[in-house]
């Protein structure tokens, strides 16, 4: 069985080891003990805080296999992007020249470093082991629960979601994006940049990139043909993302022009469909024609999720979960579930 908690302390080396596997791109899921530590602490106090508004927040979850006691994947909230520090965008907008004495048209896109997007709630940092890829509910359970959480807790989180997908480039973490733009200004490699968004105060971008906006069609072929695609790996997080209700905007990364995407919460599926239950009784003999259909979650800030059959009584909101689900949620009748029928989408 999978089992998607809160992270803790004794999980850094799990995190460590899965962090060396996912290459250059992933910003949130740096390859850097010490960094990691800090975000494992981060995450742990904004759970025990007492919040009324989105702050300062971060919440990390791992992905764990029980029966190998391995940690196989990650996924986060940042309550509210750019809180202490500056949340950077490019904004990707169309422009048109005439000429009527020469009858002449002249349309083009340009991108402007923006704010925009600071002070919303993002999801971020998802990352699963290649190993465990062939299994689409893994990956759905480490998207979708964040969402429960989200549900389980309205007052962390802004009324606007983002998520900023990872952008194209190639096993040596070449983009052809930031070869075509950022190392210009920035006179770094692309991995340097990306992990000092997450070591420093960012104020590096503000005083190295260009203040005035970039004519795409100034940019090498190459560079804007990956303008708003997401990295190979990514796509699959992406669709699960686009049949949860987000959308493409105009925004991009900065540095390798990924695509940001964005959804009201309450126009996300798994949060509106969500409903919470009581349990009503365990039984070690439930089997539905939908195996593996639900997400199954607690409705506490220790939060645990996992996959499994329910037996649910929608007049009286009442279910009937198997024992061993019971046991890794740390849930006994009477308690409260939050459940999501994947079906819905």
């Amino acid at each position: 069985m999978i089992l998607l908690r809160n992270t803790t302390r004794s999980d850094l080396d799990g995190i460590y080891q899965l962090s060396q596997k996912d290459g250059i791109g992933i910003t949130t899921l740096p390859n850097d003990r010490l960094v990691l530590a800090q975000r494992l602490d981060w995450s742990i106090q904004s759970c025990i805080k007492d919040v009324s508004d989105p702050g300062n927040e971060y919440y990390l979850f791992v992905l764990e296999d029980l029966e190998s006691a391995t940690i196989i994947g990650t996924s986060a909230i940042e309550a509210s992007t750019g809180y202490s520090l500056p949340f950077y965008s490019y904004h990707v907008s169309k422009q048109t020249r005439f000429c009527p004495a020469l009858n002449l048209r002249n349309d083009y896109s340009i991108l402007e470093l923006t704010n925009d997007n600071q002070g919303k709630s993002e999801i971020c940092t998802l990352f699963l082991d290649s190993k465990y890829r062939g299994h689409n509910y893994y990956g759905k359970l480490l998207s979708k629960s964040r969402f429960l959480f989200i549900a389980n807790n309205p007052q962390r989180f802004t009324t606007t979601i983002i998520a900023e997908m990872r952008g194209i480039a190639d096993e040596s973490g070449c983009s052809p994006f930031w070869e075509s733009v950022g190392q210009h200004f920035f006179h770094m490699s692309f991995a340097h940049a990306d992990l000092l968004t997450l070591t420093s105060n960012k104020q590096f971008i503000s005083d190295l990139m260009p203040r005035y906006p970039i004519y795409i069609n100034l940019l090498s072929n190459a560079a804007q043909n990956v303008i708003g695609r997401p990295h190979s790996s990514a796509r699959a997080a992406m669709q699960i993302l686009l049949d949860e209700g987000f959308y493409p905007t105009n925004y991009v990364d900065i540095f390798d022009a990924g695509p940001v995407l964005e959804c009201h919460n309450q126009a996300v599926n798994t949060i509106i469909n969500s409903k919470v239950v009581t349990i009503k009784q365990l039984s070690n003999m439930i089997t539905t024609t939908d195996s593996h259909n639900y997400s199954i979650a607690t409705t506490g800030i220790d939060f645990r999720a996992t996959i499994g059959d329910v037996l649910l009584d929608s007049k009286q909101s009442e279910c009937i979960i198997n024992q061993d689900i019971a046991e890794i949620l740390h849930v006994k009748p009477t308690e409260h579930l939050r459940i999501f029928n994947w079906s819905k989408i």
